[in-house]
């Protein structure tokens, strides 16, 4: 089809045109560089950044550029007035060069009494991202508070040895990993890889979230069942990184895809009625995620209605449990819900906790969510009561996180203090999001501070592999490990951060 953005009309540039440069300087504004063979842009934005109501325009070099503009999405938030968080932008009269010097530009914004255009477009050629500075982008998409501050490499290092691993079909091959593999595909890959990318701005990592997406959506059908699964499974379902796709990309097909994920993913109930329902945190996370993310897109009432009644579904489950079970922070549900054996002692999983509580997060990060975050203070209380064990002795005695905590029967516990440490950073990561919150609220959080730091200082470990390796990679077996470990937690880096100056 071919590529075309709706023109602005003539005689709106002309007004535009007019403008002294001058009142530019009373105007907010971004700069971003663009390679002088590229001429449609696409730039996500934060919330509360460009209102609805805007005029925009481009100079360089002190030149008003003609160019004309397409809002693509606002932020669906309550937020009144409404605030711009994709646009489309069409750079005219620009000569092509083919040189590789890029062009640089600025983009200032101020009030109107018009709103940007809305129009439906697609491209022949995948647009060119642009975004001001990494923090931005991280905004944009990841909802990450600003913070250019923080130190990420850490973190960033050591994934990136993994990801070469992962996004690389000859090493999973040799490894017996072929993408054929059904179960390499749990979790989110998609999404870490483009984190990776806006942690980074590598792009490598722009290329190899686009290569997986594209491979994900040629294995859907058009009922949203991942055909390399013989059976539906709700777990397969992957929307944040097709959200993170649309948001990076443009792709117009993103909307519908997630529309048929979501209406895949109502088969699942969240709410916990009998004592032996199959349940676990996970499954509700995947039922969750899926319905912001098509939320986030669409805006559609429908999916808000599933994400508020799979929170308050949760919410029962933790604050008001069946069984006459006491609270403890967590969404209980009996050992046979969760392993399909027998055993009605109350359980809950530190690791799918923060699966479900990343989900929540970005639920509580979009609209300040209430009872999303009472939640994840909740999640923190459960934590240090119930939710960790030590190692023996050939380990130090290490703290570890448990892998299924079973409150009355611990006979049914399940530890394993030689892999528990795989779950030292999404375990950190929930714990990070529940110190956050808590400290809104100026709880007392030292120990559960320790308990963060401890986590936070195993992942570290994990992460320094690449000092006794000279090659470029890692392997990471099973390849499903990297993403839980890191799809849900970017915002590591930049809590432990935050968590560190708020104790100062």
């Amino acid at each position: 089809m071919a590529n075309y953005i709706k023109q602005c009309s003539t005689i709106t540039f002309l007004i535009l045109s007019l403008i002294s440069l001058n009142s530019l300087a009373q105007s907010t504004s971004i700069e971003f560089s663009v390679p002088s063979n590229k001429s449609i842009l696409l730039l996500p934005v934060p919330n509360m950044i460009i209102p609805l109501n805007s005029a925009l325009i481009i100079t360089q070099q002190d030149k008003i550029i003609n160019a004309s503009y397409s809002l693509l999405k606002v932020w669906n938030t309550d937020n009144t007035p409404k605030f711009v968080r994709l646009l489309a932008i069409q750079l005219k009269n620009i000569k092509l060069l083919t040189n590789d010097k890029p062009l640089k530009f600025t983009l200032s914004w101020f009030h109107s009494n018009e709103s940007l255009k809305s129009d439906v477009f697609t491209f022949n050629n995948q647009p060119h991202l642009i975004f001001p500075n990494q923090s931005w982008l991280a905004e944009s998409i990841l909802l990450h508070p600003e913070n250019k501050e923080t130190n990420s490499s850490w973190y960033t290092k050591g994934q990136t040895l993994y990801a070469n691993f992962v996004t690389s079909e000859s090493l999973l091959n040799e490894k017996g990993y072929p993408n054929t593999r059904y179960s390499q595909w749990l979790f989110d890959r998609p999404r870490a890889i483009y984190q990776l990318y806006i942690l980074t701005g590598e792009p490598k990592w722009l290329n190899a979230g686009t290569q997986l997406t594209h491979f994900y959506l040629n294995n859907l059908d058009t009922s949203g069942k991942f055909t390399l699964k013989e059976n539906f499974d709700l777990k397969y379902l992957m929307p944040n990184g097709l959200l993170y796709h649309y948001f990076l990309t443009g792709d117009h097909k993103i909307e519908n895809v997630l529309e048929t994920l979501f209406e895949k993913s109502l088969v699942w109930s969240p709410s916990y009625e009998n004592k032996n329902k199959f349940w676990t945190e996970r499954h509700q996370a995947s039922a969750l995620n899926v319905a912001i993310a098509y939320w986030e897109i669409s805006g559609s009432q429908r999916a808000k209605n599933r994400i508020d009644e799979i929170i308050e579904a949760t919410v029962q489950m933790v604050f008001n449990p069946t069984n006459n079970w006491p609270l403890r922070g967590c969404p209980q549900h009996t050992y046979k819900s969760h392993e399909g054996k027998s055993g009605n002692s109350p359980v809950c999983s530190p690791w799918m906790m923060a699966l479900l509580g990343d989900a929540l997060w970005r639920y509580y990060r979009l609209i300040d969510d209430k009872k999303s975050s009472a939640l994840l203070n909740a999640f923190g209380d459960f934590m240090p009561n119930h939710g960790i064990h030590f190692a023996d002795k050939r380990l130090k005695n290490m703290v570890l996180p448990i892998y299924l905590s079973s409150m009355d029967n611990q006979l049914l516990e399940i530890t394993n203090q030689w892999t528990d440490r795989q779950h030292s950073c999404d375990v950190a990561s929930l714990i990070g999001k529940s110190l956050y919150i808590k400290k809104k609220t100026n709880e007392n959080t030292v120990l559960l501070e320790e308990l963060f730091n401890v986590f936070v200082q195993q992942c570290k470990e994990m992460n320094k592999k690449d000092k006794y390796n000279k090659k470029d990679y890692v392997p990471m077996l099973p390849p499903r490990r990297f993403g839980w470990t890191y799809s849900t937690t970017s915002d590591l880096p930049w809590l432990t951060s935050w968590l560190s100056s708020s104790a100062g």
